[in-house]
Order: C-alpha cells, then structure tokens, then sequence
C-alpha cells in the first residue's frame, strides 16, 4: 500500500522537480536529497510565453527565479546579454541584495520559472543547520564568478573585434 501511495505522490510531482532531483542545479549543489526537495517546494510556478515580460529593469530585488522548463532571455538598452535555460537561476543574490534589477527578463520561448520570495527563502533557512545556508551563500559566489567570467570573455570577444575593425 505504501508504495503504491509512493507511486501516486511520484506522478504528482512536475517532470522538472523530478529532474531537478537527480541533478540539482547549480545554486542547490551539495545540498541533501531532502533540502534540494524541501526548498524546489518552495518555488512557486510561474508560465511565461514567447516574448513575455518575467522581470523589469529597475524592478525592486525581492525574489529569484529558476528557469524549470525553456529558456529566457537577459536584456539591457535593447541588447541581448545572455539566454538561461533549465536549471539557471535568476537575481540568486535576493537574500542579501536590496537593490533594483539591472536588466530585463522576457521568455524565450514558452517557459516555466519557480519563483522564490526574500522572506520564505529565509525561513527555510532559519529551520536548517547553518552549515546549509553556508554551502548556499557558497554556491552564490560560485554562480557570481562564472558570471563574471563569462562578461570578461564577452568583453575581451568585443575589444577584439573592435581593434581588428579599426585596424582595416
């Protein structure tokens, strides 16, 4: 009986979620089975369509997403900085930034995003041993430097390009 109760609870739970469990994303990386579950749960599921607004420019810094289904797309002054897919997270620093967003979010295509509050993703952590919250804040500084990584090959690809054009 258990495992048949086990079985329907299973087909209940989003094909993502699923996914997510067998391999974590980035920011949930080297948490238990339980925690990685515990805080997917969190989420609240959010469907986005081709070209929709997810997060504006300038928007108050309360929540972060993760990209569960498609992609999405980061924008700023008209240009296309960076497309996220599954598995990415969005303003990962909620709980330690209070700023305003720095760039715009539309869907890339049809998508699915869980969003996370300030407020809940603290709790959850205040109920946990601090070591959790350590491998999460962790985890941030990892995602931030890969980050930055990226805009120094982005920035290095430009420059290059701009010195060839100037030097016909």
């Amino acid at each position: 009986m258990s495992t048949e109760m086990s079985k329907s609870g299973d087909n209940l739970m989003p094909d993502y979620i699923k996914k997510f469990l067998k391999e974590p994303p980035l920011l949930l990386k080297n948490f238990h089975y339980e925690d990685v579950l515990e805080f997917l749960q969190l989420g609240k599921e959010e469907r986005f369509m081709t070209d929709e607004i997810i997060l504006k420019e300038a928007e108050y810094v309360n929540s972060a997403y993760l990209v569960a289904e498609g992609k999405v797309s980061i924008w700023k002054d008209n240009i296309q900085l960076a497309t996220l897919g599954e598995g990415n997270f969005l303003g990962e620093a909620f709980l330690f930034s209070k700023n305003n967003r720095m760039a715009k979010v539309t869907a890339d295509g049809d998508c699915v995003l869980l969003r996370y509050e300030r407020y809940e993703a603290l709790n959850f952590f205040r109920k946990k041993p601090e070591k959790l919250f350590n491998i999460f804040t962790k985890n941030i500084i990892e995602i931030q430097q890969r980050k930055i990584s990226n805009m120094n090959v982005q920035l290095l690809n430009l420059k290059k390009r701009l010195l060839n054009d100037t030097n016909w």
